[in-house]
């Protein structure tokens, strides 16, 4: 899901375990801190609260 416009949308219940994330947009998102924390993401991921930035 690298470089994904994924705004909005909701993976409460997703397995990210070591998905990529690098670079994707997760602005207003429903995930879960747990679920970032295992995924991959790097300083152009855009995070739910709409910051730049490793979790």
């Amino acid at each position: 899901m690298r470089g994904a416009n994924l705004e909005q949308a909701y993976l409460n219940y997703a397995l990210l375990d070591g998905a990529n994330l690098c670079g994707a947009n997760l602005r207003n998102a429903k995930i879960t801190d747990q679920q970032l924390k295992t995924a991959k993401t790097n300083w152009a991921t855009i995070m739910p609260n709409g910051r730049r930035g490793l979790f």
